[in-house]
C-alpha cells in the first residue's frame, strides 16, 4: 500500500507569515518521513492564493506569494474567487511567469517573473464563447505514485471553483465564464478517472464548510456532496479539501473526508491514508483526517524556517519597505484598532466603521451630499496596526482596504437601504455591512430564511429614514454589481466616483491626523438587537416620553446591555473554536441517506444516511474495518490548540503521498 498525507492550505498567504508556515509544513513531512521512510508527499491547495493581499505582496502582483508558494513545494492548486481580482488573464500570467501587460509600481516592474511548478486546474470554468477551459488549463490531474518494490498506484485530483463567483468578483472579472454546478462537475470527472481506471478520488474546491464548537458541520461543501451522491451513488471521491468560508472543518460526509483548515497561514490540513496499487483506490477507512495550528517560533522553538521562503519574504519587505513603511498619521492611543475577527454579536467591529467613516469622509471631500456610507465587511481585510508611537504606516492601512475598489455615490430610497440592511440577515449572516452616518434597530422574526428584520432605522440626526425619500449614499463597486448577494444595491443611479477605497482611507487617516484629531476607534452601537419584548418597552417608552429620538436609541442601548445575540457561523467571522474531544478525530461523521433526511446525534458526531445498504456500494468503505496506520509523527494533541483557539488568518493546503506496505 502507499501512504498519503495530505496539508492544506487556501486563502490569501501573507508572505509575511510564510516563514513559519513552511517550516510547519516541513517539521510535518520530516515527522512522517521518519514514520514512513519510504513515504511520498504531495503538497496541493484549494485556491485564493492571491488577492487581498498586504503590501508585500499587492504591491508586487502577488508575485512573491506565488514565489513562496513554489518554494513550499506545491503541486496542485485550483482557482478561488480571488484569482479574478484583476482578472484571470492577469492570475495566469502570474502563474506562468510572463511580463506585465501594463504598468505598475518600480518595484513590481524589477521583479523576476518566474514560471510556478503549480499545476492549477479547474474543472468547472469555462468560456461562454466555446464551452472550453480557459488558458489551457486541465479538469483534473492524474498523480503517478511509485513504490519502493517498483509497483505504482494512481491518485486524481478534480478543481473546482464556487458557483457564488459573480457575487464575489467584480462583473467585468467573471462575465466571460461560466461556473457549473460543483456537483454535476465532480460527478462527470469522477466517472471519468475511474474509467482510467483511477479509483482514488481527491476534490480540491474552494466552497465553504465549518464545523462549529458544537461539533456540527455545515456549508456549501457539504451539500455538494450529498448531491453529488443523489447524482451517483457509487462515485469513488474520498477526499474534500475545501475553502473559501475561513472556518475550522474536519468531518465525514458519506465516506468522503472534508477538511478545511481556517485561512491565511494559521493552519494546515494533514489527511494520511494507503493506496493500493492494485485497485488505484485507498485502502477502506484508511484515510484519517487532522486539522493542525502553524505554531510560532516562540511555540515550536525546534521548528526549523524554511530558508527559501525566508529569502523571498525579506526580499519582498526590502522592495516595498519605501512605500509601506512611510507614516501617514498617528493613533490616539497605542494597541491595533480591531477588525472582524473581533465583531461584536450584532457583526460591527470598530476597523470595519472607521473604514465606512472615512469613505463618508471622502465624498464630502469631494463637495459630494452623502448621507451614508456602507461597505462589505469581506473587503475590510485586517486589523489597524498602530505602532507603539502611535504612529500609523501606509501598509497598515494598505493591508486593511488592499483591494482599491472604485467609490460611488448612489441614489438610494430609504425603503432600499432598509432591504440592503435586511439582506444582511439571511444566509445565517455569512455577508454584512459596516455602516456610517445611520444607525438601526432589529429583532427577531419567525422566517428561517431570515431569521431577524430591520424595524426602526435613524440617521446621523436621529430622525427616521424615510421610506419614500432619496439618500446618497457611498458603496464600492463590487456591492454596486451584487456582491456578496446584496442586490438592493444593484442598478441604483450614479451620481459621481468618489475614487479608490484603498486612497481612501489612507487619505482619511492622514487628514484626520493633521487636523489634531488622532484617529480611534468608533463606538459601536449603530446596530442594536432587541427582542420582541424590548421592542415593545421602547416603542412604549417612546409613546408615553416627550424626549429625542436620542433618549429612545440610548434607552435601547442601556436595555441591550448583556443581551447575547445569536452567533452564526459566518464566511467572514474566525470565532474562538472549541475542538472535538478527541483529538485528531472528526468533529463530524455524516453518513448519507438519498431519501429524506435522517438524523441520529450520538456525543459529537452527528450522522446522516445518505444510501439505504452502502454509502458506496463500489467501494462499500462503510462495511470495511478501520485500517491500522502507523504514526504520522505529529503531536495529535496540537489539534486540541485549534480547537480551544481562535485561529484568525492564511491556510494552506498540501498532500504528502507516502508509499509504505499496509500491515
Amino acid at each position: 500500500m502507499i501512504k498519503l498525507k495530505q496539508l492544506l492550505s487556501y486563502c490569501p498567504l501573507y508572505i509575511y507569515r510564510g516563514v513559519f508556515y513552511a517550516g510547519n509544513l516541513d517539521a510535518a513531512e520530516e515527522s512522517f518521513k521518519n514514520a514512513n521512510p519510504t513515504g511520498t508527499s504531495i503538497r496541493v491547495e484549494a485556491g485564493d492564493m492571491v488577492g487581498a493581499s498586504p503590501a508585500n505582496s499587492a504591491l508586487l502582483q502577488d508575485e512573491s506569494t506565488m514565489h513562496a508558494l513554489d518554494a513550499m513545494h506545491f503541486e496542485i492548486g485550483t482557482l478561488g474567487n480571488h484569482e479574478f481580482d484583476e482578472g484571470l488573464a492577469e492570475y495566469m500570467r502570474i502563474v506562468n511567469g510572463g511580463e506585465p501587460t501594463k504598468q505598475y509600481n518600480e518595484a513590481e516592474m524589477a521583479y523576476p517573473h518566474v514560471k510556478t511548478g503549480i499545476n492549477i486546474i479547474t474543472a468547472n470554468v469555462v468560456n461562454k464563447s466555446d464551452g472550453q477551459i480557459p488558458f489551457g488549463m486541465q479538469p483534473y490531474l492524474i498523480k503517478e505514485i511509485h513504490t519502493s518494490d517498483g509497483k505504482v498506484a494512481r491518485i486524481g485530483f478534480i478543481g473546482i471553483e464556487t458557483t457564488s463567483l459573480p457575487i464575489l468578483t467584480l462583473y467585468d472579472n467573471y462575465k466571460d465564464y461560466d461556473v457549473l454546478d460543483e456537483a454535476e462537475t465532480i460527478a462527470k470527472y469522477d466517472q471519468i478517472l475511474r474509467k482510467k481506471g483511477v479509483n482514488a478520488i481527491v476534490v480540491l474546491a474552494h466552497t465553504g464548510v465549518s464545523t462549529d464548537k458544537n461539533g456540527s458541520t455545515k456549508g456549501n461543501a457539504v451539500d455538494i456532496i450529498k448531491k453529488l451522491y443523489q447524482i451517483d451513488p457509487d462515485n469513488s471521491v474520498d477526499l474534500y479539501v475545501a475553502g473559501h468560508y475561513h472556518q475550522y472543518a474536519n468531518a465525514t460526509v458519506g465516506s468522503v473526508k472534508l477538511v478545511q483548515a481556517i485561512y491565511t497561514g494559521k493552519a494546515y490540513d494533514d489527511i494520511i491514508g494507503y493506496i493500493d496499487p492494485t485497485t488505484n483506490d485507498f485502502a477502506p477507512n484508511s484515510l484519517v483526517s487532522h486539522v493542525f495550528p502553524v505554531l510560532s517560533e516562540k511555540d515550536a522553538p525546534n521548528i526549523k524556517t524554511d530558508a527559501n521562503v525566508t529569502a523571498i519574504v525579506e526580499d519582498a519587505n526590502n522592495l516595498v519597505a519605501p512605500i509601506i513603511n512611510k507614516k501617514i498619521g498617528e493613533a490616539a492611543t497605542t494597541g491595533d484598532i480591531l477588525g472582524r475577527l473581533h465583531n461584536t454579536p450584532t457583526r460591527e467591529n470598530a476597523v470595519g466603521e472607521l473604514v465606512v467613516d472615512g469613505q463618508l469622509y471622502a465624498a464630502h471631500k469631494v463637495g459630494l451630499p452623502a448621507d451614508f456610507a456602507m461597505t462589505n465587511t469581506g473587503g475590510v481585510r485586517a486589523d489597524l496596526h498602530v505602532n507603539p508611537d502611535r504612529s500609523i504606516t501606509w501598509g497598515s492601512a494598505q493591508a486593511v482596504q488592499p483591494f482599491g475598489n472604485i467609490l460611488r455615490v448612489v441614489e438610494m430610497t430609504g425603503a432600499q437601504i432598509v432591504e440592503a440592511l435586511n439582506q444582511q440577515y439571511d444566509e445565517d449572516q455569512a455577508y454584512y455591512l459596516q455602516i456610517s452616518g445611520l444607525h438601526y434597530t432589529y429583532t427577531d422574526q419567525n422566517d428561517p430564511n431570515q431569521p431577524y428584520k430591520v424595524v426602526q432605522v435613524y440617521d446621523q440626526h436621529n430622525q427616521p429614514l424615510d421610506m419614500n425619500k432619496t439618500y446618497n449614499v457611498v458603496i464600492n463597486d463590487f456591492l454596486a454589481g451584487g456582491g456578496d448577494g446584496f442586490s438592493a444595491f444593484k442598478g441604483t443611479k450614479v451620481i459621481r466616483i468618489v475614487g479608490q477605497d484603498t486612497d481612501a482611507f489612507i487619505d482619511y487617516i492622514t487628514d484626520m491626523t493633521n487636523d489634531g484629531k488622532p484617529i480611534t476607534a468608533p463606538t459601536m452601537n449603530r446596530k442594536i438587537y432587541l427582542t420582541a419584548e424590548q421592542l415593545a418597552k421602547s416603542d412604549a417608552d417612546t409613546q408615553s416620553q416627550t424626549g429625542t429620538n436620542q433618549h429612545t436609541q440610548n434607552d435601547a442601548n442601556s436595555q441591550t446591555e448583556g443581551n447575547q445575540l445569536q452567533e452564526v457561523p459566518s464566511q467572514s467571522v474566525s470565532p474562538t473554536i472549541t475542538l472535538p474531544t478527541t483529538a485528531g478525530q472528526p468533529a463530524e461523521t455524516v453518513t448519507l441517506h438519498a431519501q429524506p433526511k435522517q438524523q441520529t446525534v450520538a456525543a459529537n458526531n452527528q450522522l446522516i444516511n445518505l444510501t439505504p445498504t452502502s454509502i458506496n456500494g463500489q467501494k462499500q468503505k462503510a462495511a470495511d474495518q478501520q485500517a491500522a496506520l502507523p504514526q504520522t509523527g505529529n503531536d495529535e494533541d496540537l489539534a486540541l490548540l485549534l480547537l480551544g483557539s481562535s485561529l484568525m488568518a492564511a491556510t494552506g493546503l498540501t498532500i504528502i503521498d507516502r508509499k509504505r506496505k499496509h500491515a
